[in-house]
């Protein structure tokens, strides 16, 4: 697993699922301003933790623990219960990883983006490639 592409490949593996067409998925803290109001269910991805150790003895190889935080946003309009749908095919679109944890949050009312919100963090297991 390359760190640098971790959160564009998982990105793209969520926008290939029908299910999320409709939903915006977007890496966390984009160069772009940050909106004021969403005004569409929104998935941000970003690196959450590493932790990384030698594979074996005299080896620069490396391995460990990856967990990404999947945020999912969703316009108050829309209510709260399609975070727990979104959720769920989050959570089946990423099996092809070697998933060790998942972990969601109770949802919340994000005044900033006038949303719900559900903050999720899923954690990898794998060798690490670091550039």
């Amino acid at each position: 697993m390359k760190l640098e592409n971790l959160p564009d490949e998982i990105i793209d593996l969520i926008k290939a699922e029908i299910f999320f067409s409709d939903i915006r998925v977007i890496k966390a803290y984009p160069c772009d301003a940050a909106p004021v109001r969403i005004s569409r269910e929104t998935i941000a991805i970003g690196i959450d933790e590493i932790t990384m150790m030698s594979a074996s003895m005299d080896d620069s190889g490396r391995k460990g623990d990856i967990k990404i935080f999947a945020d999912i946003f969703i316009p108050i309009k829309h209510g709260s219960s399609r975070a727990g749908e979104i959720f769920i095919k989050l959570c089946s679109c990423l099996k092809k990883y070697n998933v060790v944890s998942i972990s969601a949050q109770r949802i919340a009312v994000d005044t900033r983006t006038c949303s719900y919100i559900m903050k999720t963090a899923i954690a990898f297991n794998d060798e690490i490639e670091v550039v």
